[in-house]
């Protein structure tokens, strides 16, 4: 497993706001565009909001999220998503161990 493993296109994931100390980004933002972020943002979710996976290229991730009774589609990094963040650190401690 690599830190770049793929999770299925369509699967729910969880925003993940825990920034590797104790504390927790209180806003994520859903970028427009994840290259050129001067574009804006879509919407600012919360950590533990759910949402949905469509693609990942690289650490960007395209996501549908619903948010004050809208759906957006919009990118943010992986480390943001719960679930490929736990395959990164998975992965990060079976390199220290050997």
């Amino acid at each position: 497993m690599n830190a770049t493993a793929i999770i299925p296109d369509g699967q729910r994931i969880t925003f993940d706001g825990y920034d590797g100390a104790d504390l927790v980004v209180k806003r994520i933002n859903v970028w427009r565009d994840y290259d050129n972020r001067t574009h804006g943002f879509l919407c600012s979710v919360r950590h533990g909001h759910p949402g949905t996976l469509l693609e990942r290229k690289g650490d960007a991730c395209l996501v549908r999220v619903a948010w004050m009774g809208r759906s957006y589609e919009g990118w943010v990094t992986y480390w943001f998503l719960k679930e490929l963040k736990s395959e990164w650190q998975l992965t990060r401690l079976m390199e220290e161990t050997g």
